[in-house]
Protein backbone atom coordinates (compact mmCIF):
# COMPACT_ATOMS: atom_id res chain seq x y z
CA UNK A 1 0.00 0.00 0.00
CA UNK A 2 1.35 3.33 -0.88
CA UNK A 3 0.23 6.37 1.36
CA UNK A 4 -0.29 9.08 -1.18
CA UNK A 5 0.38 12.51 -0.06
CA UNK A 6 -1.40 15.66 -1.78
CA UNK A 7 0.83 18.60 -2.20
CA UNK A 8 -0.06 22.20 -3.20
CA UNK A 9 1.89 21.74 -6.39
CA UNK A 10 -0.29 18.52 -7.32
CA UNK A 11 -3.75 19.06 -9.01
CA UNK A 12 -6.86 17.94 -6.74
CA UNK A 13 -8.26 15.69 -9.35
CA UNK A 14 -5.01 13.58 -9.84
CA UNK A 15 -4.29 13.57 -6.32
CA UNK A 16 -8.25 11.95 -5.52
CA UNK A 17 -7.27 9.43 -8.17
CA UNK A 18 -3.99 8.38 -6.70
CA UNK A 19 -5.34 7.75 -3.18
CA UNK A 20 -8.50 5.70 -4.31
CA UNK A 21 -6.56 3.97 -6.37
CA UNK A 22 -3.89 2.66 -3.52
CA UNK A 23 -7.43 2.26 -0.89
CA UNK A 24 -8.94 -0.17 -3.89
CA UNK A 25 -5.79 -1.91 -4.08
CA UNK A 26 -5.23 -2.77 -0.48
CA UNK A 27 -8.85 -4.21 -0.60
CA UNK A 28 -8.12 -6.26 -3.78
CA UNK A 29 -10.60 -9.09 -3.17
CA UNK A 30 -8.28 -11.56 -4.69
CA UNK A 31 -5.61 -10.95 -2.38
CA UNK A 32 -7.85 -12.07 0.59
CA UNK A 33 -7.56 -14.96 2.23
CA UNK A 34 -9.69 -17.91 1.01
CA UNK A 35 -9.78 -16.55 -2.61
CA UNK A 36 -11.01 -19.63 -4.62
CA UNK A 37 -10.88 -21.51 -1.70
CA UNK A 38 -13.68 -24.31 -0.56
CA UNK A 39 -16.47 -22.24 1.30
CA UNK A 40 -15.50 -21.88 4.74
CA UNK A 41 -11.87 -20.67 4.55
CA UNK A 42 -12.79 -17.30 3.89
CA UNK A 43 -13.34 -16.74 7.67
CA UNK A 44 -12.62 -18.21 10.51
CA UNK A 45 -15.15 -20.69 12.10
CA UNK A 46 -16.64 -20.42 15.40
CA UNK A 47 -16.46 -23.67 16.26
CA UNK A 48 -18.72 -26.88 16.35
CA UNK A 49 -22.59 -26.05 17.70
CA UNK A 50 -23.61 -27.44 20.74
CA UNK A 51 -23.65 -31.20 21.08
CA UNK A 52 -26.47 -32.66 23.27
CA UNK A 53 -26.11 -36.40 25.05
CA UNK A 54 -28.94 -38.46 26.54
CA UNK A 55 -31.04 -38.14 28.50
CA UNK A 56 -32.67 -36.01 26.43
CA UNK A 57 -34.77 -32.28 27.16
CA UNK A 58 -38.02 -32.75 28.32
CA UNK A 59 -40.78 -31.07 25.60
CA UNK A 60 -40.12 -27.56 28.28
CA UNK A 61 -36.51 -27.82 27.44
CA UNK A 62 -36.66 -28.29 23.71
CA UNK A 63 -38.78 -25.13 23.72
CA UNK A 64 -36.21 -23.27 25.81
CA UNK A 65 -33.89 -24.31 23.14
CA UNK A 66 -35.76 -22.97 20.20
CA UNK A 67 -36.64 -19.40 21.59
CA UNK A 68 -33.05 -18.62 22.75
CA UNK A 69 -31.60 -15.81 20.89
CA UNK A 70 -34.64 -13.76 21.30
CA UNK A 71 -35.98 -16.23 19.26
CA UNK A 72 -33.93 -17.20 16.49
CA UNK A 73 -33.12 -20.70 18.64
CA UNK A 74 -30.02 -22.45 19.34
CA UNK A 75 -28.70 -25.08 16.41
CA UNK A 76 -28.28 -28.05 18.42
CA UNK A 77 -26.52 -31.62 17.81
CA UNK A 78 -28.46 -34.60 19.57
CA UNK A 79 -25.66 -37.10 19.60
CA UNK A 80 -27.19 -40.66 19.18
CA UNK A 81 -31.28 -39.29 18.76
CA UNK A 82 -32.08 -41.13 15.81
CA UNK A 83 -30.32 -44.81 16.68
CA UNK A 84 -33.98 -45.47 18.67
CA UNK A 85 -35.77 -44.90 15.24
CA UNK A 86 -36.40 -48.36 13.75
CA UNK A 87 -34.87 -47.58 10.37
CA UNK A 88 -31.57 -46.75 11.46
CA UNK A 89 -31.22 -50.97 11.95
CA UNK A 90 -33.65 -51.55 9.17
CA UNK A 91 -32.29 -49.67 6.74
CA UNK A 92 -28.74 -50.64 7.28
CA UNK A 93 -27.55 -51.78 3.90
CA UNK A 94 -29.41 -51.09 0.53
CA UNK A 95 -30.29 -54.74 0.32
CA UNK A 96 -32.47 -54.29 3.59
CA UNK A 97 -33.93 -51.27 1.89
CA UNK A 98 -34.40 -52.85 -1.47
CA UNK A 99 -35.99 -56.20 0.07
CA UNK A 100 -38.31 -53.96 2.57
CA UNK A 101 -39.30 -50.78 0.46
CA UNK A 102 -37.80 -51.71 -3.20
CA UNK A 103 -41.86 -51.23 -4.48
CA UNK A 104 -42.34 -47.77 -2.58
CA UNK A 105 -42.89 -44.51 -4.86
CA UNK A 106 -40.93 -41.92 -4.91
CA UNK A 107 -40.85 -38.21 -5.71
CA UNK A 108 -37.97 -35.56 -6.51
CA UNK A 109 -34.92 -37.13 -7.56
CA UNK A 110 -31.99 -34.20 -9.12
CA UNK A 111 -29.58 -34.78 -11.00
CA UNK A 112 -26.19 -32.97 -9.95
CA UNK A 113 -24.78 -34.29 -6.94
CA UNK A 114 -22.94 -30.58 -6.55
CA UNK A 115 -25.77 -28.69 -6.07
CA UNK A 116 -27.48 -26.04 -8.86
CA UNK A 117 -30.90 -26.20 -8.25
CA UNK A 118 -30.88 -26.45 -12.22
CA UNK A 119 -29.62 -30.05 -13.11
CA UNK A 120 -33.45 -30.88 -13.63
CA UNK A 121 -35.19 -34.27 -12.29
CA UNK A 122 -34.50 -37.55 -13.50
CA UNK A 123 -38.26 -38.31 -14.16
CA UNK A 124 -37.57 -41.95 -15.22
CA UNK A 125 -37.46 -42.90 -12.27
CA UNK A 126 -40.72 -44.04 -9.68
CA UNK A 127 -39.83 -46.45 -7.26
CA UNK A 128 -36.99 -46.68 -4.46
CA UNK A 129 -35.77 -50.08 -6.28
CA UNK A 130 -35.26 -48.19 -9.33
CA UNK A 131 -33.15 -45.48 -7.41
CA UNK A 132 -31.03 -47.72 -5.74
CA UNK A 133 -29.83 -49.88 -9.10
CA UNK A 134 -28.86 -46.82 -10.84
CA UNK A 135 -27.53 -44.14 -7.71
CA UNK A 136 -24.25 -45.02 -7.15
CA UNK A 137 -23.43 -45.05 -11.32
CA UNK A 138 -25.04 -41.86 -12.05
CA UNK A 139 -24.79 -38.12 -10.33
CA UNK A 140 -28.41 -38.47 -9.34
CA UNK A 141 -29.68 -38.42 -5.81
CA UNK A 142 -33.20 -38.51 -3.73
CA UNK A 143 -34.95 -35.46 -2.37
CA UNK A 144 -38.76 -37.77 -2.09
CA UNK A 145 -41.31 -35.76 0.12
CA UNK A 146 -43.52 -37.29 1.12
CA UNK A 147 -41.83 -40.29 2.17
CA UNK A 148 -44.33 -43.23 1.49
CA UNK A 149 -46.60 -44.23 4.75
CA UNK A 150 -44.72 -47.61 4.46
CA UNK A 151 -41.21 -45.96 4.87
CA UNK A 152 -42.60 -43.41 6.99
CA UNK A 153 -43.61 -46.36 9.64
CA UNK A 154 -39.78 -47.05 10.02
CA UNK A 155 -39.15 -43.41 11.54
CA UNK A 156 -40.40 -41.86 14.67
CA UNK A 157 -40.02 -38.69 16.44
CA UNK A 158 -37.88 -38.09 19.92
CA UNK A 159 -40.17 -37.77 23.36
CA UNK A 160 -39.39 -34.42 23.48
CA UNK A 161 -41.52 -33.30 20.17
CA UNK A 162 -44.62 -35.70 21.67
CA UNK A 163 -46.50 -32.67 23.78
CA UNK A 164 -46.28 -29.10 23.58
CA UNK A 165 -47.98 -28.42 20.28
CA UNK A 166 -44.77 -29.54 17.70
CA UNK A 167 -46.69 -31.94 16.20
CA UNK A 168 -49.67 -29.79 15.62
CA UNK A 169 -47.97 -27.80 12.85
CA UNK A 170 -46.15 -30.29 11.11
CA UNK A 171 -45.42 -29.15 7.17
CA UNK A 172 -43.59 -31.77 5.33
CA UNK A 173 -41.46 -35.13 5.69
CA UNK A 174 -38.34 -35.71 3.30
CA UNK A 175 -36.11 -38.83 2.85
CA UNK A 176 -32.59 -37.75 1.19
CA UNK A 177 -30.51 -40.59 -0.04
CA UNK A 178 -27.19 -40.18 -2.10
CA UNK A 179 -23.57 -42.25 -2.87
CA UNK A 180 -21.79 -39.28 -1.37
CA UNK A 181 -19.72 -36.61 -1.53
CA UNK A 182 -23.02 -34.49 -2.26
CA UNK A 183 -22.89 -30.52 -1.77
CA UNK A 184 -25.76 -28.44 -1.31
CA UNK A 185 -26.48 -24.46 -2.10
CA UNK A 186 -26.05 -22.49 0.71
CA UNK A 187 -29.85 -21.49 2.01
CA UNK A 188 -32.67 -21.68 4.83
CA UNK A 189 -35.70 -23.02 5.52
CA UNK A 190 -38.86 -21.35 6.42
CA UNK A 191 -39.52 -24.02 8.97
CA UNK A 192 -37.79 -24.97 11.69
CA UNK A 193 -36.44 -28.88 10.98
CA UNK A 194 -35.38 -31.68 12.55
CA UNK A 195 -32.62 -33.60 10.42
CA UNK A 196 -31.54 -36.70 11.37
CA UNK A 197 -28.55 -39.08 9.62
CA UNK A 198 -29.70 -43.16 9.36
CA UNK A 199 -26.55 -43.79 7.76
CA UNK A 200 -23.20 -41.70 6.30
CA UNK A 201 -21.78 -38.28 7.44
CA UNK A 202 -22.30 -35.07 6.51
CA UNK A 203 -21.15 -31.36 7.69
CA UNK A 204 -23.68 -28.72 8.25
CA UNK A 205 -22.22 -25.24 7.85
CA UNK A 206 -23.62 -22.94 9.55
CA UNK A 207 -24.94 -19.01 9.34
CA UNK A 208 -26.75 -16.75 12.05
CA UNK A 209 -29.85 -15.03 10.53
CA UNK A 210 -28.89 -11.84 12.01
CA UNK A 211 -26.87 -11.81 8.44
CA UNK A 212 -30.20 -12.10 6.20
CA UNK A 213 -30.83 -8.09 5.87
CA UNK A 214 -27.17 -8.19 4.20
CA UNK A 215 -27.19 -11.07 2.70
CA UNK A 216 -30.54 -10.84 0.80
CA UNK A 217 -29.98 -7.20 -0.25
CA UNK A 218 -29.95 -6.15 -4.17
CA UNK A 219 -31.06 -9.76 -5.25
CA UNK A 220 -30.13 -10.95 -8.22
CA UNK A 221 -27.21 -8.62 -8.40
CA UNK A 222 -23.28 -7.69 -8.37
CA UNK A 223 -24.33 -5.30 -5.75
CA UNK A 224 -25.07 -8.50 -3.07
CA UNK A 225 -21.53 -8.87 -2.77
CA UNK A 226 -22.68 -13.00 -1.38
CA UNK A 227 -24.25 -14.44 -4.23
CA UNK A 228 -28.09 -14.70 -3.23
CA UNK A 229 -30.10 -14.64 -6.33
CA UNK A 230 -34.07 -15.31 -6.01
CA UNK A 231 -35.64 -16.97 -9.21
CA UNK A 232 -39.27 -15.46 -8.10
CA UNK A 233 -37.78 -12.47 -9.20
CA UNK A 234 -35.72 -13.21 -11.93
CA UNK A 235 -37.14 -15.92 -14.17
CA UNK A 236 -33.57 -15.92 -15.98
CA UNK A 237 -32.35 -16.94 -13.19
CA UNK A 238 -31.98 -20.90 -13.70
CA UNK A 239 -32.92 -22.52 -10.68
CA UNK A 240 -35.52 -22.40 -8.28
CA UNK A 241 -36.16 -20.57 -4.89
CA UNK A 242 -33.64 -18.06 -3.12
CA UNK A 243 -30.20 -19.10 -2.50
CA UNK A 244 -26.53 -18.66 -2.70
CA UNK A 245 -25.47 -18.81 -6.48
CA UNK A 246 -21.78 -20.25 -5.49
CA UNK A 247 -19.07 -22.69 -6.06
CA UNK A 248 -18.65 -23.71 -3.05
CA UNK A 249 -15.43 -25.52 -3.44
CA UNK A 250 -13.68 -22.19 -5.02
CA UNK A 251 -15.03 -18.71 -3.53
CA UNK A 252 -14.50 -16.20 -6.07
CA UNK A 253 -13.90 -13.15 -3.78
CA UNK A 254 -13.73 -10.60 -6.59
CA UNK A 255 -17.29 -11.84 -7.34
CA UNK A 256 -18.62 -12.05 -3.96
CA UNK A 257 -16.28 -10.64 -1.51
CA UNK A 258 -18.34 -9.84 1.40
CA UNK A 259 -17.94 -13.89 2.82
CA UNK A 260 -14.77 -12.48 4.36
CA UNK A 261 -16.73 -11.03 6.95
CA UNK A 262 -19.23 -13.77 7.76
CA UNK A 263 -18.77 -15.74 10.81
CA UNK A 264 -19.99 -19.48 10.76
CA UNK A 265 -20.47 -22.86 12.84
CA UNK A 266 -20.44 -26.47 11.81
CA UNK A 267 -22.38 -29.36 12.64
CA UNK A 268 -20.39 -33.15 11.81
CA UNK A 269 -23.61 -35.63 11.61
CA UNK A 270 -22.22 -39.21 11.70
CA UNK A 271 -25.02 -42.04 11.89
CA UNK A 272 -27.75 -41.86 14.53
CA UNK A 273 -27.21 -38.16 15.19
CA UNK A 274 -30.05 -35.29 14.49
CA UNK A 275 -29.43 -31.75 14.02
CA UNK A 276 -31.82 -29.36 15.25
CA UNK A 277 -32.10 -25.89 12.98
CA UNK A 278 -34.39 -23.25 13.60
CA UNK A 279 -35.71 -21.26 10.54
CA UNK A 280 -34.05 -19.23 8.87
CA UNK A 281 -30.79 -20.22 9.86
CA UNK A 282 -28.73 -20.19 6.49
CA UNK A 283 -26.93 -23.53 5.83
CA UNK A 284 -25.02 -25.48 3.09
CA UNK A 285 -24.18 -29.20 3.44
CA UNK A 286 -21.82 -31.52 2.22
CA UNK A 287 -21.89 -35.55 2.40
CA UNK A 288 -18.80 -37.94 3.06
CA UNK A 289 -17.77 -40.07 0.47
CA UNK A 290 -19.96 -42.97 1.15
CA UNK A 291 -23.53 -43.62 1.15
CA UNK A 292 -25.63 -41.36 3.07
CA UNK A 293 -29.37 -41.21 4.39
CA UNK A 294 -31.09 -38.52 6.17
CA UNK A 295 -34.83 -37.87 6.97
CA UNK A 296 -35.99 -34.75 8.08
CA UNK A 297 -39.27 -33.04 9.45
CA UNK A 298 -40.61 -29.31 8.61
CA UNK A 299 -42.51 -27.99 10.90
CA UNK A 300 -43.78 -24.62 12.53
CA UNK A 301 -42.32 -23.68 16.35
CA UNK A 302 -45.70 -23.51 18.22
CA UNK A 303 -46.08 -19.51 19.08
CA UNK A 304 -46.98 -20.47 22.81
CA UNK A 305 -45.85 -24.10 24.82
CA UNK A 306 -49.19 -26.27 25.26
CA UNK A 307 -48.64 -27.26 29.10
CA UNK A 308 -51.79 -28.69 29.05
CA UNK A 309 -50.77 -31.14 26.36
CA UNK A 310 -48.01 -32.10 28.68
CA UNK A 311 -50.10 -32.45 31.68
CA UNK A 312 -52.12 -34.45 29.88
CA UNK A 313 -49.82 -36.91 28.14
CA UNK A 314 -47.82 -37.41 31.38
CA UNK A 315 -51.04 -38.59 33.11
CA UNK A 316 -51.35 -41.60 30.43
CA UNK A 317 -47.82 -42.31 31.26
CA UNK A 318 -44.41 -41.74 29.67
CA UNK A 319 -44.51 -39.25 26.64
CA UNK A 320 -45.30 -41.34 23.49
CA UNK A 321 -42.71 -41.69 20.60
CA UNK A 322 -44.99 -41.43 17.15
CA UNK A 323 -43.86 -42.69 13.89
CA UNK A 324 -44.14 -40.22 11.05
CA UNK A 325 -47.46 -42.31 9.31
CA UNK A 326 -49.16 -41.38 12.57
CA UNK A 327 -49.17 -38.03 11.86
CA UNK A 328 -50.54 -35.86 9.57
CA UNK A 329 -49.12 -33.01 7.32
CA UNK A 330 -49.57 -29.98 5.45
CA UNK A 331 -50.26 -27.12 8.48
CA UNK A 332 -49.28 -23.56 6.55
CA UNK A 333 -49.59 -20.72 9.10
CA UNK A 334 -51.97 -17.33 8.03
CA UNK A 335 -48.53 -15.50 8.46
CA UNK A 336 -44.92 -14.96 9.57
CA UNK A 337 -43.08 -18.46 10.47
CA UNK A 338 -45.16 -20.15 13.89
CA UNK A 339 -47.71 -22.35 14.43
CA UNK A 340 -50.71 -20.76 16.18
CA UNK A 341 -54.49 -22.88 16.49
CA UNK A 342 -55.55 -20.96 13.08
CA UNK A 343 -57.05 -23.04 10.73
CA UNK A 344 -56.02 -26.75 9.84
CA UNK A 345 -53.78 -27.46 12.00
CA UNK A 346 -52.25 -31.73 12.18
CA UNK A 347 -52.14 -34.32 14.76
CA UNK A 348 -50.19 -37.36 15.43
CA UNK A 349 -52.97 -40.92 16.95
CA UNK A 350 -51.20 -43.97 18.25
CA UNK A 351 -51.57 -47.04 15.75
CA UNK A 352 -51.59 -50.69 16.21
CA UNK A 353 -47.98 -51.84 14.55
CA UNK A 354 -48.90 -54.87 12.11
CA UNK A 355 -46.38 -57.21 12.26
CA UNK A 356 -45.03 -56.34 8.71
CA UNK A 357 -43.81 -52.62 10.46
CA UNK A 358 -41.89 -54.55 13.00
Amino acid sequence: LKIVIATAAMPRRRALILVVGAVLGATDPASLPGHLKPLGEQHPTNGHIKTWEAPWPSPEEFFEISTKDKGYGQPILFKGLAKAMPAYDLWATDEQLLQRHGKETVAGVEYNLKETRAGGQAEHIKTLGQFLKEYNKTDIYMVSSPMSAKMQADVTYPEFMSCGGYLNYLDANTLWIGRGSSKSVVHYDDQDNLNCMVAGRKRFMIYHPKWKKQFEAHPNSPKNGFGWVDTDLDKKVKGYGAFMKLDVDAIDLTQTPRWSEVDWWYADLEPGDCLYLPFQWYHQVTAHAGRTINVHTWYWRPKKFDKKSCETARNNGELPRYHYNECTFGYEPPSGHLGVKKGKTTKCQKKKRPSSEL
